[in-house]
């Protein structure tokens, strides 16, 4: 019998899962013994995975059996020992992020396997699962409840937490805005993240008018694209998936007497092609924005959390889950490995041949 191990995550305020209790129901009723980390973190409590049919335990991961496959969310903490177990979850390290080699050797150093959520892909390129549209919900949401603050208050924006509802959301949205009107540009308007931000932002009304730029727009724009100061707030949804030309620089910035606040949903900080080239650095939810580089003049504040969906993490892991279901069974219980994972594990193999690895 395989064993799916879901381990606690390790990243601070992070409350989604890859696999829900009902999720848990449906492998155990194909033969898969699931064994749950206790956590009081996830949205899902270690009750609700119990009665779906999980093993809770107090033990690490590294302690489950050789065999058993580790399914998780973000990445894990730092460490210089070997992986020898077989991984799923983000983890950041396929397009050269900085301190992507160090976790690739562990890896080569353990004989482990890691299966990265953002490189399960369909023959056509398509990810099988993704949060992108929930990525661009919450991020539109955060740049809209960012300009009401930074309207009013010079001060640092207050921690972020997480909402019951996007419901809630939006209400807060809504009252913090007051009847207030404003220009939002949407970098990647037409992809999943895009969609999300551009429903966020539609609840609001003609209070907002909303610039969608995608492809077309892009390519045709003078780079670093001018039009992006004339809104109060840009959010990039730009999945990036080779070097662009920065869209933002902060010689546009010095220029700027208008935008207020750049939501970087896409978040590609410590990529060395990031087209948003006035920061280096995620924020957090303890510190959403930061102050941009080049606005000295005119304050704009970014806003880029890596992992935003989990400000909703009951509709984000609900929808993500089903999602991922169908392929982590056919993984779990298939004699050979199936396409889609044959895809993932080829981009693991080749990330790691970058660093002069062993595959």
């Amino acid at each position: 019998m395989k064993t799916l191990w879901l381990r606690c995550e390790d990243k601070a305020s992070e409350w989604r899962v890859a696999l829900t209790p009902e999720g848990v129901s449906a492998l155990v009723r194909n033969g898969v013994h699931v064994v749950a980390e206790r956590s009081a973190n996830r949205i899902f409590s270690d009750q609700d995975y119990q009665a779906a049919g999980a093993e809770l335990t107090d033990r690490h991961w590294r302690q489950a059996p050789d065999d058993a496959v580790i399914l998780g969310l973000k990445e894990l903490a730092e460490s210089d020992l070997p992986m020898a177990h077989t991984h799923i979850y983000f983890s950041h390290t396929f397009k050269e992020q900085s301190g992507a080699g160090a976790v690739l050797k562990a890896y080569a150093d353990g004989g482990g396997d890691l299966f990265d959520l953002e490189f399960l892909q369909d023959d056509q390129g398509r990810r099988i699962a993704a949060f992108g549209y929930w990525a661009g919900f919450v991020g539109a949401a955060l740049g809209m409840l960012g300009y009401a603050h930074y309207q009013q208050s010079d001060g640092p924006y207050p921690a972020a937490h997480r909402y019951s509802s996007q419901q809630q959301l939006v209400d807060a949205v809504k009252d913090a805005l007051g009847g207030q009107s404003l220009r939002v540009m949407i970098m990647g308007a037409l992809g999943r993240c895009g969609t999300g931000a551009t429903d966020l932002l539609r609840q609001l009304g003609n209070q907002v008018e909303i610039s969608a730029w995608d492809l077309p727009e892009f390519t045709a724009a003078e780079k670093p694209i001018r039009a992006i100061i004339e809104h109060d707030v840009f959010i990039n949804c730009v999945y990036l998936r080779e070097p662009i030309s920065p869209m933002i620089s902060p010689a546009l910035l010095a220029g700027n007497r208008r935008l207020k606040i750049i939501s970087d949903v896409s978040c590609d900080p410590n990529n060395p092609n990031n087209p948003i080239a006035v920061y280096d650095a995620s924020t957090s939810l303890d510190v959403p924005f930061l102050r941009a580089a080049g606005s000295e003049g005119w304050p704009v504040h970014v806003q880029a959390i890596d992992h935003l969906p989990t400000l909703l993490p009951r509709e984000a892991s609900q929808e993500f889950a089903a999602a991922l279901l169908p392929h982590l069974l056919e993984f779990l219980t298939s004699p050979e490995l199936p396409p889609v994972w044959r895809n993932a594990r080829a981009h693991f193999v080749a990330a790691k041949q970058r660093y002069g690895l062993r595959s």
